[in-house]
């Protein structure tokens, strides 16, 4: 099916953008985005995920024994348990 849409030309310019930014042409990049954006098959509107997906991992150190050196982390820290973290 071919649908015909009327856009700002600011708004052209930023499909434009993201389609070259993905290596797509845009009529490619704008098919994705509706197929993505609405129904999966059975008209039904597609779940999204959740924001706080988003930051799954973004802090990683990559470092995986920061638990089993937890009191020389917070000791590096100037951290007083009774305290928090001080200002020395």
């Amino acid at each position: 099916m071919n649908i015909t849409i009327t856009v700002s030309e600011r708004t052209v310019q930023a499909i434009r953008e993201k389609a070259e930014e993905n290596g797509k042409e845009i009529e490619a990049f704008v098919e994705e985005f509706v197929e993505n954006s609405f129904a999966n098959g059975n008209g039904e509107k597609r779940e999204r995920n959740h924001n706080l997906l988003a930051f799954a991992g973004m802090f990683s150190s990559g470092k995986t024994d920061t638990s089993e050196r937890m009191q020389e982390l917070l000791n590096e820290e100037d951290f007083d348990p009774a305290e928090g973290f001080g200002i020395r």
